[in-house]
C-alpha cells in the first residue's frame, strides 16, 4: 500500500459547507418543484410531463449521489447536517439514507474480497471453479441474475421494492428508516387515490424514478464489474489495491460527470471515502500520475455485461463460452 497516496488525498476531505449546502437546496428545491410541475401538469397538459422528464431525471440522479455523499458524513462537518441532508435527498428519490449508508458503508468494507461476497449486496460474482461445481438451477439462477434483462429491468423494480424491507441485517436505524419512509410512500399513494392523480404520479415521478434507478444499477454495475476488475483473497486483499485495481474510473462525459456529482470517479472515492462528490475530479487529476487506474466507460457496459465468472488464472472476469468445454452461451 502507497501511503503517499493517502496522504495526498486527504488534503481533498475538507468539507467546503457552502458548497454543499448550494448543492443539497438547489436539487431539493428544483427536484421537489419539477416533480410537483411533472405530476400536476399530466392530466391537462401531459406533453409538458414529458418534456420534464430529463429534468426530474437529472435531479433524482444527483439527489441519490447527495444521499450517498450525506451517508459518509462527507458534505458537513456535523453528523445531523448530514442526516438531515441525506434524509432531504432521499425522500426525494424514495431511499432511505440510514438504509442505503449500512449496506454501502458494507459495500466498501468487502468490494473485491473473495471471502466476504456473503456481507457484500453488490451483484453476486462466482469463480470459474464454483460455477463449474454448480447445480442446474443453480447455474440457471446465476446466469439468470447477471443478465441484461435483470439487470436493465428486475434490479431497479427490486432496489424499490428491498428499501421498503427492514432487513434482518440492517442495524436498527435502518430499519426504523425503512418503515418511516413506507408510512410517507402510503400517506401519498393514499392522497393519490383519493383525490384520483395516481395516474399522474406514475407518468409524473415513478417512470423517470425508474429510469434513474436504471442508471444507478448501471453505475454501481460498472465501477466493480469489469474485464480487468480485481478479485483477492482475504488475507491479501487491501484498500489500496480494491480501490485502483478493483474499481473503476467511469467516463460518462462531462454532462453526466455534472449532473452525478463526480460519481464516476469511484477510485478515488473508495480510495477516501471522506472526499466530498465536488472535489473528487481534482483529486483524481492531482494524483492520475502516480497511480494506475482502470479506465471504463459507460458506453462500454454491454460488453462488460459479458464478463461473469472470476477467473483465477487469467485475473479477469470472463464470459460462460471461454470455460473449456461449455458450449452454452448467453
Amino acid at each position: 500500500m502507497d501511503n503517499s497516496i493517502t496522504k495526498e488525498l486527504r488534503q481533498f476531505q475538507v468539507r467546503n459547507e457552502r458548497l454543499s449546502t448550494y448543492y443539497v437546496s438547489t436539487t431539493a428545491f428544483l427536484g421537489y418543484l419539477s416533480i410537483f410541475l411533472a405530476v400536476v401538469s399530466f392530466k391537462t397538459f401531459p406533453l409538458a410531463t414529458f418534456l420534464l422528464y430529463p429534468i426530474v431525471f437529472a435531479l433524482l440522479c444527483r439527489s441519490i449521489v447527495l444521499m450517498h455523499d450525506a451517508g459518509h458524513n462527507s458534505l458537513y462537518k456535523k453528523k445531523w447536517l448530514n442526516s438531515v441532508s441525506g434524509n432531504l435527498m432521499g425522500i426525494l428519490c424514495l431511499i432511505p439514507v440510514d438504509f442505503f449508508s449500512y449496506l454501502h458503508h458494507k459495500r466498501h468494507a468487502s468490494t473485491g474480497n473473495l471471502e466476504k461476497r456473503d456481507i457484500n449486496p453488490e451483484l453476486k460474482t462466482m469463480t470459474v471453479n464454483e460455477y463449474e461445481k454448480s447445480s442446474k438451477t443453480e447455474k440457471w439462477f446465476y446466469r439468470l441474475m447477471r443478465s441484461g434483462f435483470t439487470r436493465f429491468i428486475l434490479i431497479p423494480i427490486i432496489l424499490l421494492v428491498v428499501t421498503r424491507i427492514p432487513l434482518p441485517i440492517l442495524n436498527l436505524r435502518g430499519k426504523l428508516a425503512a418503515l418511516t419512509y413506507n408510512v410517507r410512500i402510503g400517506v401519498l399513494l393514499f392522497v393519490s387515490i383519493k383525490f384520483g392523480f395516481l395516474l399522474s404520479l406514475i407518468f409524473g415521478y415513478f417512470i423517470p424514478l425508474f429510469a434513474c434507478y436504471a442508471l444507478v444499477t448501471i453505475v454501481f454495475y460498472l465501477q466493480h464489474q469489469f474485464e480487468d476488475t480485481l478479485w483477492l483473497k482475504g488475507e491479501d486483499w487491501n484498500n489500496y489495491d480494491a480501490s485502483f485495481e478493483g474499481s473503476s474510473y467511469l467516463k460518462m462525459g462531462k454532462l453526466m460527470n455534472l449532473i452525478t456529482i463526480n460519481i464516476g470517479y469511484h477510485h478515488i472515492h473508495h480510495m477516501n471515502p471522506n472526499i466530498p462528490g465536488y472535489y473528487l475530479s481534482k483529486a483524481h487529476d492531482y494524483i492520475k500520475d502516480s497511480i494506475s487506474f482502470k479506465e471504463v466507460r459507460i458506453s462500454e457496459v454491454f460488453r462488460h455485461m459479458r464478463s461473469k465468472l472470476w477467473d483465477d488464472k487469467t485475473k479477469k472476469l470472463i464470459h460462460y463460452s471461454e470455460i473449456d468445454g461449455y458450449k452454452n452461451t448467453i
